[in-house]
């Protein structure tokens, strides 16, 4: 008598346990039905049941009901399915991942990876949709859960460099300095892009690594072959922290490498000019003119001004010659260099009449040079 008792309690808990795991299996056919409520239902009994809450197939067919009603709600523009739960493709993941823990004989496993091939451009969507609105944080967050899926043990797939430049700018924008870092730091080694390591150099400054930042500069420098990009923001940053002759070194092994990029010759025209070595600015400047064929007025309005300084100091030291026949002589040589400032702002002032500098350069020139008839014409422009 004892021993039937004992059976029949054993059929009553093997039918107890499979009509439990039944209800799980009915999950499936309610999600294939678009029944999503019912199924949200009997899957959260399922995950509270004894019998159910460490089965495997509980937490995949929960995975599953919330990744499908998700994709079904984006594609019928159904908020009701994309909010069936709060962080809808969050739940879907941890789902998938709890079942995969379960999973000790990996039954499952190939079915869950070809979820997250699909579960991943969801989060790429949505990481894209947050980035959209401005909401960085949430996109970085979605980002980084699609990189999570794609560098899962479960899938078999090479790196997705755009994704990482997609969560390494989210960091960026988000101020998640930390982050930011190591995601451009694995770009800037595969040389993504120039902006990449750019990116890499602002957010080591804004975490307050100077060092570093410089040392990330120089690698850029050297993996972009002397880009002009690279280059020009190199020379900035030396010639705005007060180190020209590291601006000029980068400047003349670029032009080494790229001797008919203009922009190396005027850039080094420019910092010449600025350390007040003219002759060396003009012959950078009018390398910069032979090989541009735009003819920018800034170029041309750069040249007259080193003439111009020229001018100026030879004026001054004119001034301290008490002997007549030698100042006469530097007159005539600072006289010169006005004339010749004047001929490079007209042609600034040709390409670009309404700018306000080279106008008022132009009408002292006129001024000194006692061009009165072009110095009526400005006057009337100035007024």
């Amino acid at each position: 008598m004892k021993r039937s008792l004992f059976l029949i309690f054993l059929i009553c808990l093997t039918v107890s346990a499979f009509g439990q795991k039944s209800r799980v299996l009915s999950v499936m056919q309610m999600i294939d039905s678009k029944k999503y409520s019912e199924a949200k239902e009997a899957i959260e009994l399922a995950v509270w049941n004894d019998r159910t809450a460490n089965w495997h197939r509980t937490y995949y067919a929960k995975g599953m009901l919330c990744q499908t009603a998700y994709e079904d709600g984006k594609e019928s523009k159904d908020i009701k399915l994309t909010n069936l739960y709060e962080d809808q493709l969050y739940v879907a993941y941890d789902s998938y991942e709890k079942a995969v823990e379960l999973d000790s004989r990996e039954k499952i496993h190939s079915t869950i990876a070809k979820k997250y091939y699909s579960l991943s451009n969801d989060f790429r969507q949505l990481g894209l949709e947050h980035y959209t609105k401005k909401e960085y944080p949430e996109a970085l967050r979605a980002f980084e859960h699609a990189l999570l899926m794609i560098n899962s043990k479960l899938l078999n797939v090479p790196a997705d460099t755009n994704l990482v430049y997609n969560t390494a700018m989210a960091a960026y924008e988000s101020g998640n300095w930390e982050k930011a870092i190591g995601y451009l730091t694995g770009l800037h080694a595969d040389a993504f892009s120039p902006a990449t390591s750019l990116f890499l150099v602002h957010a080591h400054l804004y975490n307050g690594d100077t060092l570093q930042a410089e040392t990330v500069m120089m690698e850029g420098v050297k993996n972009y072959a002397y880009s002009d990009t690279v280059v020009m923001y190199v020379v900035n940053w030396y010639t705005g922290t007060h180190r020209t002759d590291r601006a000029i070194e980068v400047l003349q092994e670029a032009i080494k490498r790229h001797p008919d990029e203009f922009r190396f010759h005027w850039a080094l025209g420019l910092v010449y000019s600025a350390l007040d070595n003219y002759l060396e600015a003009i012959e950078s400047l009018k390398k910069a003119d032979d090989l541009c064929t735009e003819k920018p007025p800034e170029l041309y309005y750069q040249l007259g001004v080193c003439y111009y300084n020229i001018a100026i100091d030879l004026r001054e030291a004119a001034l301290q010659i008490s002997e007549n026949d030698e100042y006469m002589e530097v007159r005539d040589q600072y006289l010169a260099q006005f004339r010749e400032a004047v001929k490079w702002l007209e042609k600034s002032y040709e390409l670009d009449p309404g700018n306000e500098k080279t106008i008022n350069r132009l009408y002292q020139l006129y001024y000194r040079l006692q061009m009165k008839e072009k110095q009526e014409t400005f006057e009337q422009l100035m007024q």
